[in-house]
């Protein structure tokens, strides 16, 4: 199998046939442009454009200090997209005849931020990423770097009793002189109250003070109901050693399942892709679990023009990727940073030492 993914036919760009009119529309704006009318100095700050960019090897930028790494035979790499938050006039007509070109109404993207909080935004995303995926990547080798620590508190339901003590973001560590370290703790407790029981808990703010809060327990279908949805919060230990990833001017979450395998790439013994490229995009959470990402078809174009062999793309976007590589790439949904694994495993990459 991996020797006929190794010669799979590389994409080769071709020329896009364009009707009579869009030819004769580009002619003339063609002609303004060349008069001075200055097409591409009218710019429209109300929308954005977003085109394919290009994949990135990760291998090169992965240093490690006081472990020993292994040097892969093939690549992990991962994939990224241009933004233009103040296009031309010009530039927004080339985009409208291109396929590969996605334009949308610029506040969509930046949801009342500037754009330079927009740009902050992303790199924070992209530093808690970089976090997320050593850690993971540490914990599938062995090491113990997370640990459950609370219930995070991940939206609470207006006018309900949540609402008037907690905040996104706290973390119950306790209820009713319970020690509360998994979500399902929260669900299995609440289960021993009714509907206007008095419900108490110590609850750790996100500047890490602690403090006690009673409230009377709502009613949803007969059943206590506290107002919220949550999740395992996970307490972020000391590293055993030092890992550094050169990425720089990149932004958002999704490079996660790259860093993550990345990681493991380097810290593993073996061959994790078998000697085959593979690019990977997909955020990653602390329990290995993968999500969706914005300009999956944009950077479904860079990956077909990149050769690559394999794509691992989140499983509920996979008619996206395929409708774009069709035969060019093989696409491969994944859920859980497992399934990658096992992926790779199945197109023979093997990696030692993973649990």
């Amino acid at each position: 199998m991996t020797g006929s993914l190794l010669g799979h036919k590389k994409y080769e760009p071709t020329h896009r046939e364009w009707p009579s009119w869009a030819r004769i529309t580009v002619f003339i704006l063609g002609v303004l442009l060349l008069f001075g009318f200055g097409f591409d100095q009218v710019y429209i700050d109300s929308k954005a454009i977003t085109s394919p960019g290009s994949t990135q090897y990760l291998g090169p930028l992965v240093t490690v200090n006081g472990a020993e790494t292994y040097d892969p035979s093939g690549s992990i790499s991962m994939v990224t997209v241009r933004s233009n938050m103040s296009p031309s006039l010009l530039e927004v007509i080339g985009a409208w005849l291109d396929d590969s070109i996605s334009i949308e109404n610029s506040e969509r993207i930046l949801s009342g931020r500037t754009v330079e909080e927009n740009r902050t935004l992303g790199l924070e995303q992209m530093s808690n990423s970089l976090d997320l995926a050593k850690r993971v990547a540490l914990e599938k080798l062995g090491y113990n770097v997370m640990t459950e620590s609370g219930v995070l508190i991940k939206n609470i339901v207006p006018g309900e009793p949540a609402a008037l003590v907690l905040n996104r973001g706290d973390v119950l560590i306790e209820a009713e002189g319970t020690p509360l370290y998994l979500s399902t703790d929260l669900v299995e407790l609440l289960r021993r109250f009714l509907p206007g029981d008095d419900f108490t808990f110590s609850v750790q703010g996100f500047d890490g003070s602690v403090r006690s809060e009673t409230v009377k327990l709502g009613d949803r279908e007969g059943k206590a109901f506290l107002g919220v949805s949550v999740g395992t919060y996970m307490k972020m230990l000391e590293l055993p050693f030092e890992i550094k990833v050169a990425i720089e001017k990149v932004g958002g979450p999704s490079a996660g399942l790259g860093l993550t395998l990345a990681i493991l790439e380097q810290l593993g013994e073996g061959q994790l892709t078998g000697g085959l490229d593979v690019v990977a995009t997909g955020t990653i959470d602390a329990h290995g679990r993968i999500g969706p990402i914005g300009g999956l078809e944009q950077k479904s174009y860079a990956v077909m023009q990149s050769g690559a062999n394999i794509f691992l793309v989140p499983a509920g976007q996979i008619s996206v990727a395929r409708s774009v590589v069709g035969d060019y790439v093989k696409v491969i949904p994944v859920e859980t940073l497992d399934d990658a694994l096992s992926a790779l495993r199945l197109n023979g990459g093997d990696l030692s030492g993973v649990k």
